[in-house]
Formats: C-alpha cells, structure tokens, sequence
C-alpha cells in the first residue's frame, strides 16, 4: 500500500478522489458517468488521457465507450479484441502497462479511421473492471505518477478506483441493454394491436355504403374515434372497479380529462359492489349492443 493513504484525508488526493466519485449524482448514460470520474480524477492528478472499454454483444469484440483528454468523438468505436495486452488484461484481471501502441491491435484498429489516436503518447495503463471476479471490461490511462517507474502505485490506487467504477459502469451497460429490449417489445404490441384494429377497422368499413355516409354531418373518423375511446375507457373504469383515479392512471391521462370524457360520451358510472351484497351486480349498467370494431 502507498503511504499517501495514511495521510490526512483533506490534503490526500487519492482519498479526496475516491470520495467525490463515490458522490457522483447518478448519470444518465455510461458514458456520462465515466467521464465525470475522470473529470474528478483529472482535478487532482494529472490525467492526459483515458479511454474505457468493454466486450460488445457480439463475440471477439470490444467497443471504446468513452474517452477523456484527446478524442473529441462522442460515438463508441467497436474494434476487434480482445486482443494483445489489452485482451491479456481483460481475461486475467490483472493490470498491465502498454509501452507500445503500434503493437496494441485495438489501438492500431483504431488509428485507421481516428485521428485522435496519434496523439496519444505512451505508456498507458490497462486497469480491469472487476465485479464480483468477473472482468467486465478494462480502463486505459496515461500514469498518474509520472513515468519511468514500474508503476506498483499507479497500479495498486487505480485497480482501488475500479472497484468504485466497475459496478456502476456494469449498471449502466445493463440499462442500455435493456431499453432497446423493452422498446422492441412495445413496438411489437403496438404493431399487433395495430393489426387488429385494421382489419377489424376494415370488416366495418366493407359494411358501410360510402354515398351514404358522406351526408352524415359527424363525418365517420369521428365516429370511429368516438366509439374507440368509449370503449376503451369503458373497459379500464370495469379493469380497476370504477375508481376513477387508478382509471386516469391506467390510460395515462388526467383525472379532468377522464372525467370530462365519461361525460362527453355519456358513459354510465358503475359502482364496485360491496362483499355480501344481495343482488350482487344489479347495480352495474346493462350493456347496450352498438357497433364492434
């Protein structure tokens, strides 16, 4: 263990960085995330560089999510690897230092396409993310204690920082993840509900005489809608026994709003009956049969 961390925690830079990146209010992406660290980091040591990698869904690659210092480009990079040290890092969870980047596949990847990449200067430090044991991902970044060195301390406080990063970083790939997935499955149900109501849509319409519906002054869009929002909220009001906050809650709009709609298409307010009741049920309204979409 370096000494600095006997020091006072007021004048100790490694203890002040750990504190303030531990109080980082939550972001809103990774890569927001990781770059604020280093922006903390940066405040106390002098950081001319960092880049932050992790394995891409598909198999053999990783994606450089963010980078602090020289590149300017928002956009993740996703390269082959994991490979040379960088790939050596990320399997044994052990830290490395990169003396030679034009032996770095990933670096030389990524020098073909990014100007950036000339501009960062060697030795860089690869620091494995570690949650729970498992290497979800790796950290590149210039020495904090000068060069020349067999960088042990740089080693011991970044790889004491990663246990900070690592989880939260974890976090957030998750959630990112995840998004596109709950997306993907509301585009799906949005896209059959869609189905369903063209072609039940389609069945009215074939019944429909158009020289006849042209004289009706309410126009049919109107209608339809009308007949489609009467039934939904009709079913949500039944869903939830008539209460009709949880209602407004369910169908995403105002309590003003559903109420002024009750009224508006003049749907009938039923009432939960009580437990033990008799005729238990009589006071619902009776349906009325009207038009099936």
């Amino acid at each position: 263990m370096f000494p600095s961390l006997h020091a006072n925690p007021r004048s100790n830079p490694e203890l002040r960085t750990l504190y303030e990146i531990s109080h980082l209010p939550p972001a809103a992406d990774l890569r927001e995330y990781f770059l604020g660290a280093m922006t903390i980091l940066s405040q106390h040591f002098p950081v001319c560089f960092a880049a932050l990698m992790l394995p891409a869904q598909q198999d053999d690659f990783l994606t450089v999510e963010a980078i602090y210092g020289i590149g300017k480009e928002t956009r993740p990079f996703t390269c082959p690897g994991p490979k040379g040290l960088i790939g050596e890092v990320f399997k044994s969870g052990h830290p490395l230092a990169i003396e030679n980047l034009t032996r770095e596949p990933l670096y030389e990847e990524l020098a073909k396409s990014q100007k950036w990449v000339k501009e960062v200067q060697p030795p860089l430090l690869c620091i494995p993310l570690l949650v729970d044991g498992e290497s979800t991902g790796v950290m590149n970044i210039s020495p904090l204690y000068g060069s020349g060195r067999d960088f042990l301390e740089d080693f011991h406080f970044l790889s004491v920082l990663a246990t900070f990063l690592a989880p939260v970083i974890k976090k957030c790939r998750t959630k990112e993840r995840d998004i596109p997935a709950e997306s993907g499955m509301s585009t799906l149900k949005l896209s059959l509900l869609e189905e369903i109501f063209e072609a039940r849509l389609t069945e009215v319409l074939s019944r429909i005489d158009p020289y006849v519906e042209i004289k009706n002054t309410t126009g049919l869009l109107h209608d339809i809608i009308s007949l489609v929002e009467k039934a939904l909220i009709k079913s949500a009001l039944e869903k939830v026994g008539y209460v009709q906050t949880s209602a407004a809650r369910l169908l995403g709009i105002n309590r003003n709003t559903l109420r002024a709609k009750i009224k508006e298409l003049k749907i009938k307010e039923g009432k939960t009956p009580q437990k033990g009741s008799k005729g238990q049920g009589r006071n619902l309204p009776a349906r009325k049969g009207g038009a099936c979409l």
